[in-house]
C-alpha cells in the first residue's frame, strides 16, 4: 500500500482541523460514519471519555480529497471503500497522546509499521495538535489504515483525539 502520498496529503488534514469546527457532511463516493465505540484492535486511550463532536467540515473535504485521490491515483495499489469515525476528549495534550500511541504499542496490537510514520506532534512549531496513521492488513485481505488526529481546543484546553478508520481493497488490474 502506498501510503507515504497518503500522509503528506493527510498531514494537511491536521491543520485545517486545528482550525475547523462544525458538522460533519456525507462525504461523496464513499460510505462513512460514526461508530459506538472505538475497534477491538486500538488501545483505548487512558482518561479519555467518548465525545459527540463532528469532524469539522475543512478536514471532512480533506478526507473527501484524500479518498478521491486514493482511488483514482495510478501509483495507489488500494482502493478505499469506507470510512468511520469515532471522537474522545481528554486532559492530556496532544504530545501525550502521541506518546500513548507508539508503534511499539501499535505493533503489539497489530498494526504494522511498514511504510507508516506512527505519530508526528506539532507542539515544537506551536501547533497544539498532531497526527498518527497505522496500516494493517485484517482476516479478510482488507487493507486497514488508522487515523488518530489529536487537537487541542484553544478555549477549554482539552484535547480532541478523531480516531478514523479506512478499509479498502487490492485494486483490479
Amino acid at each position: 500500500m502506498k501510503t507515504k502520498i497518503a500522509l503528506s496529503v493527510l498531514l494537511v488534514c491536521v491543520a485545517f482541523l486545528a482550525a475547523g469546527c462544525g458538522l460533519a457532511q456525507t462525504l461523496t463516493g464513499t460510505q462513512g460514519g460514526t461508530v459506538s465505540n472505538l475497534w477491538s484492535d486500538v488501545p483505548p486511550l487512558p482518561n479519555a471519555t467518548k465525545a459527540n463532536i463532528s469532524i469539522p467540515p475543512l478536514a471532512n473535504l480533506m478526507i473527501q480529497g484524500f479518498v478521491q485521490a486514493a482511488n483514482s491515483d495510478s501509483s495507489s495499489d488500494t482502493k478505499l471503500e469506507k470510512f468511520d469515525f469515532i471522537a474522545f476528549q481528554t486532559n492530556q495534550t496532544p504530545q501525550q497522546v502521541g506518546e500513548f500511541y507508539t508503534v511499539e504499542n501499535m505493533q503489539a496490537a497489530g498494526w504494522s509499521s511498514t511504510d507508516t510514520t506512527g505519530c508526528q506532534m506539532g507542539g515544537d512549531a506551536g501547533v497544539a495538535g498532531g497526527f498518527c496513521a497505522f496500516a494493517k492488513k485484517d482476516a479478510g485481505g482488507k487493507d486497514i489504515i488508522l487515523l488518530i488526529l489529536p487537537v487541542q481546543d484553544d478555549s477549554t484546553k482539552q484535547t480532541q483525539v478523531f480516531f478514523i478508520r479506512f478499509e479498502g481493497t487490492q485494486k483490479t488490474q
